[in-house]
């Protein structure tokens, strides 16, 4: 009755729109900018080295925008997060043994696309600057890229973008517009083709459980992965990729075959929200 109460409470299930979401998305990046800019002037005072300030600029801008929107929209984290009739331990439980099946052939299957497309495409010095100091401090990264981005970006893009696509658009047309948006917000080629086909699956699984939980997880296992593979190969990660045996990829892509049968077992029903 309680969760039932939040989601009556809730105003303009519609917002936003394809191109408020644009705006949004925008709007998170200067919010972002502005808060690590006043970090950086502070730095004389505080002494900290700029290279420990992502999480930081990343929590605090999306704190300034989810701050807005939910007071917007008159939500609470609770529904945010999990507007399922179904219970979080419940839903976690039932679908994270199904999850894990699909990461290793998942990060196979991207990371041989990203590969094509580096090919196709070579790396320019600055995205590789970039890449390599995304990476350039292990602790800070671990932090940034496997705890907190699977939380705020999913909290954004399937919590609010996605769940506000479901009321306005078709089902395909939502989760291709909410993936896309997703992929671009990476600001490069290789990130976008890696985020839109994993905002694919994050929609499906959205759309289908009304959780933000299972997505989080999903996300943020996939990401370990990518992460572990980065500093422990570092420039041989493409190699190592195409190096791996052929009883790998066929093992991986088994059991994301089981993975994905048992998740449309599970959730071929839609959840009530």
């Amino acid at each position: 009755m309680r969760r039932e109460a939040q989601l009556g409470r809730e105003r303009h299930r519609k917002f936003p729109s394809i191109l408020e979401a644009v705006f949004l998305v925008i709007a998170l990046f200067v919010a972002e900018y502005v808060v690590g800019a006043a970090l950086r002037d502070l730095r004389p005072l505080s002494g900290i080295d700029p290279k420990d300030i992502t999480g930081v600029v990343a929590l605090l801008g999306n704190g300034i925008l989810f701050s807005a929107l939910l007071h917007y929209k008159r939500m609470g984290y609770a529904s945010l997060f999990h507007p399922s009739s179904n219970s979080v331990r419940a839903t976690i439980s039932t679908l994270s043994v199904p999850i894990l099946f699909l990461i290793p052939a998942l990060f196979l299957a991207v990371s041989a696309v990203t590969s094509l497309l580096a090919w196709l495409f070579p790396v320019s010095r600055w995205e590789q600057s970039m890449f390599d100091r995304m990476m350039s401090d292990e602790f800070a990264t671990v932090v940034t890229v496997c705890i907190l981005a699977p939380f705020l970006e999913e909290m954004l893009f399937r919590g609010i973008i996605l769940r506000s696509f479901l009321e306005q658009y078709t089902r395909p047309r939502a989760f291709i517009y909410s993936a896309a948006l997703f992929g671009l917000a990476h600001l490069n080629i290789y990130q976008f083709a890696s985020g839109f086909a994993i905002g694919i699956i994050l929609a499906w699984l959205y759309e289908r459980s009304r959780s933000l939980w299972p997505c989080i997880f999903l996300h943020g296992t996939y990401n370990s992965l990518v992460t572990w593979s980065w500093l422990s190969s570092g420039s041989r990660a493409e190699q190592d990729l195409w190096d791996t045996p052929a009883p790998y990829w066929g093992a991986a892509f088994l059991l994301a075959f089981i993975g994905t049968s048992l998740l449309r077992r599970l959730l071929g029903v839609r959840t009530s929200s």
